[in-house]
């Protein structure tokens, strides 16, 4: 499948911090039609349909990491978080592929060498998407050939680029990862994303065969932009990936409480056998009780990725960086999200009983998505163990793993 054609983003967003947050979730709600009819039929395709991701880059949605001088509408953290939230509302394999595709535009802005990126941006918005696990690449004159097959690579489909991950030698003999940028036509989609939920990520793999990439196409994930002018540019990889991936799971979590309270009013639950059942779920008080707690645990969960993502946003206002013990609320802020979605999610789901069932359904599809989710490290419940180290004064920047 080729890459996306590039279109024109939307480049008149407002400069004003609030207006431009204003702007960005109006944005979400303008093409919200196109992106709710799109859902099924990126179900079935296994990535997202043509539609949706036309409609997203049209929108400036995809440009949101990207600074403004290469075409973006570069947010901050709180809109971010936001802006994915809901995206997730409406569906969570939407948005989770947005959010790796726009970062990995916002990723190719600030470590490629300045130059270098007006050029790969000069025709557009590239949308990247990247693997994390190492293939290998040998040293040539000017750059590396690159050779392997990479994994749950979200997005592929749209992807202008992929960024390939390899170990290489340091001066100092120590082993370092680096990126390889990779145009489309270069690379091979694999048919090899047949998965429980989260199916229209496309979270698939692809190979490379002895593909040449120049020293300019290089970067290193883990190191510093190249461009530190912007303030998300100077967030660094593991927060600049945690600060949206809360509102994914949130607006999923949301999306099943708008579908069990949409049913509750005619929902009649063991009504068959007992016909003393009280007419609806809504009349019923453990209901009520049950409806209230689980939207408090949502609230709670986002008050707490949105004060981690306010932190963030006031460190980069005052030039500052984000360190060890925001790094671990940030963390800590996406397990309790995970976890906090996937109960509200499989709360919902039981209430709503036979009618759920349907493997088209809403909730259905949200409870598979949750728990697929939750296999990866940035959702799942590690963040707790790490934070538990943090807590036990037993981390430091050096020795805190990666999840």
């Amino acid at each position: 499948m080729t890459a996306t054609t590039h279109t024109t983003l939307t480049t008149n967003w407002p400069v004003d911090p609030i207006e431009r947050r204003r702007y960005a979730l109006e944005q979400v709600e303008r093409i919200r039609d196109t992106l709710e009819a799109g859902v099924s039929e990126s179900q079935r395709l296994g990535w997202l349909e043509p539609a949706s991701v036309h409609a997203l880059r049209e929108a400036g949605i995809m440009g949101i990491m990207t600074p403004d001088d290469l075409g973006g509408n570069e947010v901050d953290p709180v809109t971010a978080f936001e802006v994915i939230e809901a995206v997730g509302r409406i569906d969570p394999s939407l948005a989770w592929a947005t959010a790796i595709l726009l970062e990995g535009a916002g990723q190719l802005a600030t470590h490629l060498e300045p130059v270098q990126a007006r050029k790969v941006f000069s025709g557009g918005l590239p949308l990247a998407a990247a693997s994390l696990r190492p293939g290998a690449a040998e040293r040539a004159e000017g750059g590396y050939v690159v050779s392997g097959r990479w994994d749950f690579t979200s997005g592929i489909h749209h992807a202008d680029y992929v960024a390939a991950t390899f170990w290489t030698d340091a001066e100092d003999g120590a082993t370092e990862r680096r990126m390889a940028l990779i145009p489309s036509g270069q690379f091979e989609i694999q048919d090899a994303w047949h998965v429980l939920g989260m199916k229209a990520t496309g979270s698939t793999a692809f190979v490379v065969d002895s593909v040449f990439v120049a020293d300019e196409m290089i970067f290193d994930p883990m190191g510093s932009p190249r461009r530190p002018d912007t303030p998300l540019a100077r967030l660094g990889m593991t927060p600049y990936v945690l600060q949206m991936h809360p509102g994914m799971v949130l607006g999923a979590a949301r999306r099943a409480l708008d579908e069990i309270i949409a049913v509750a009013p005619t929902k009649r639950r063991g009504s068959r056998i007992n016909i003393s059942a009280s007419s609806s779920l809504a009349e019923s008080s453990w209901f009520q009780r049950e409806l209230g707690e689980l939207d408090a645990q949502v609230r709670a969960a986002r008050a707490l990725a949105l004060e981690a993502n306010q932190l963030v946003q006031n460190r980069l206002a005052g030039s500052g960086e984000v360190d060890l013990e925001l790094l671990d609320l940030m963390q800590t802020a996406c397990s309790f999200a995970g976890k906090t979605a996937q109960h509200v999610i499989t709360r919902a789901f039981r209430h709503t009983g036979a009618q759920a069932i349907a493997d088209d359904g809403v909730l259905s599809r949200l409870l598979r998505d949750i728990n697929t989710i939750l296999a990866h490290g940035v959702l799942g419940e590690i963040g707790f163990e790490l934070h538990g180290e943090f807590a036990l004064g037993l981390q430091t920047p050096q020795n805190r793993r990666m999840v």
